[in-house]
């Protein structure tokens, strides 16, 4: 198998996965339907509030691990609990989990529903803002006053909320039959976006302005954050405001939720527990809480830039079904590329972004062959974005841009959750640096890390890239037709090209396809190579 981006490969794929004539049935969450087993082809417009729960030092109780199994497997099993109780806590509060994010939790309110008369929606809005709130400070509650007493093995987990409410819409467009939650629209986002430090709680303006005032006196104005004004609330616990907790009618047994807490973490010997370094490729359905993997790896971060903004205006043009569409083809190709050009592991899909992995096994290629193949699935998914998608993209989704992010180093990949809902994720310092490098990219760069520039080996490719004087290197608009077009120039400047004939065809050749190819031979990401 040759591991290369080919054009015409990525063609005929995205033809045949072009999802233009996909039906997407766009409809209200009402009382009667829930999105807990959404069709591939369902997608429910929801009024609610979407909350994100952080854990924003938990990259440092990584670090923390180090290269330690003993110290890897109790941070694991830390985080494996959080997420049970998490899950259990959700239940109790009629609230739905979106997406478990690693150390993040993305979860939706949408009770009461609205209803068809708009005086009392006005009434449920607000009494889901009251929930959505009181989830909040039962969730930091829980870790503050209960889950760090238990867990005292590992670093003290910090906690933050970001609330945000309004229109989105929940659809599952996982691949294979998987199932993958995903909230679009600006809130979806948004509760993401106003997640403040430690011991915090954030919330939107619209959030904050039909609270009751009990809970208004918590908050203080925050500014604005992507155009929106926030408040924030600091240190506050159910312990600390026992007399609101009873004025709400909130239930919160601090001696259960502990007794719940130590029973998980029984269910989970760290003699039970293994982190094997893999000889093989990794399997993500066969990893557990209690058979996790650990490898030297590259991260990869890939986000549709600016993608919110084509929701709104689908929003706007109640145009939502083809953005669906549109958003499964973009999905599709990129997992074809990260997993059959490149046999890459994808990690994650998070609504427009992607995070996967290229490792080699022990014993493999070793460290400057990961780099370079992660290298070539960054430059294969801006190829494909931008030289395949872009042309069958319809006017409203069309010049869409990717940024991409990557760093290598050791890796922890695992599945946490409960049995069936499962979830791979992959945790790392080098992780968080990948997703970082990603976060400070726009559309059509692709930023790296020292060790990654200074793994690759000298030519076009790594010519491509320049310091960007914050410890990293980027590269704009680098593609495989683009990378073709530089060498064919510099080879002329040179006056080292040469051209062969086969078929009656013109192929160009560079010193570099005279060097590591027999002649006659095109690139392998060309249109001429097509296996």
């Amino acid at each position: 198998m040759v591991m290369a981006w080919n054009e015409e490969r990525s063609r005929r794929r995205v033809a045949a996965h072009d999802s233009s004539t996909f039906v997407v049935r766009v409809s209200d969450l009402c009382r009667d339907m829930d999105f807990e087993n959404l069709g591939s082809q369902d997608v429910k417009r929801v009024h609610g509030a979407h909350i994100y729960a952080d854990v924003p030092n938990f990259h440092l109780a990584v670090e923390d691990a180090g290269g330690n199994k003993e110290e890897q497997k109790k941070l694991l099993r830390a985080a494996s609990v959080l997420r049970r109780v998490q899950d259990q806590l959700l239940g109790e509060n009629d609230v739905k989990a979106i997406q478990y994010q690693a150390a993040r939790l993305h979860c939706l309110n949408y009770k009461p529903y609205n209803s068809e008369e708009e005086e009392s929606n006005e009434n449920r809005r607000a009494e889901r803002a009251k929930r959505s709130v009181i989830m909040a400070i039962t969730l930091n509650s829980y870790l503050f006053d209960v889950f760090n007493g238990v867990f005292k093995e590992v670093r003290k987990f910090q906690s933050a909320v970001g609330i945000s409410s309004g229109v989105s819409y929940v659809g599952n467009i996982g691949l294979h039959g998987e199932r993958e939650r995903i909230g679009l629209g600006s809130c979806a986002n948004l509760g993401a976006k106003v997640l403040g430090g430690h011991d915090t709680i954030t919330i939107t303006s619209d959030v904050y302005e039909i609270l009751p005032d009990d809970l208004k006196e918590l908050f203080s104005k925050c500014g604005q954050i992507a155009g929106v004004g926030t408040y924030q609330a600091k240190g506050v616990r159910w312990s600390k405001y026992p007399e609101l907790m009873d004025d709400l009618g909130v239930k919160f047994d601090e001696e259960a939720l502990k007794q719940a807490t130590e029973g998980h973490k029984d269910d989970l010997p760290l003699a039970e527990m293994d982190v094997i370094e893999p000889t093989t490729l990794i399997n993500p359905t066969l990893l557990t809480e209690g058979n996790n993997r650990r490898t030297q790896a590259v991260a990869i971060f890939a986000d549709i830039d600016g993608f919110t903004k084509h929701v709104q205006e689908a929003e706007k043009n109640e145009d939502v079904e083809s953005l669906v569409r549109q958003l499964r083809m973009v999905r599709q190709e990129f997992h074809k590329v990260i997993s059959d050009d490149y046999e890459g592991l994808v990690i994650q899909h998070q609504g427009d972004r992607v995070l996967a992995l290229v490792h080699t096994p022990t014993g493999g290629d070793g460290h400057q062959k990961r780099c370079e193949i992660a290298v070539d699935v960054a430059i294969g998914i801006q190829s494909s974005m931008d030289h395949v998608l872009n042309k069958r993209l319809g006017d409203g989704q069309k010049n869409l841009r990717v940024a991409i992010g990557l760093d290598v180093g050791k890796a922890l990949v695992t599945r946490l959750g409960k049995r069936g809902e499962k979830t791979v994720v992959f945790l790392g310092p080098e992780v968080e640096s990948a997703e970082d490098l990603q976060l400070r990219s726009k559309g059509q760069e692709i930023r790296i890390g020292q060790a990654v520039y200074d793994a690759l080996p000298e030519g076009s490719t790594k010519c491509g890239f320049s310091e960007d004087g914050k410890g990293a290197y980027v590269a704009f608009k680098l593609t495989f037709p683009e990378l073709d077009r530089l060498e064919e120039e510099d080879a002329a400047r040179a006056n080292r090209m040469g051209v062969t004939v086969s078929d009656g065809q013109f192929s160009i050749l560079t010193a570099k396809s005279f060097e590591s190819r027999p002649l006659g031979d095109s690139k392998p990401w060309s249109s001429g190579h097509s296996s």
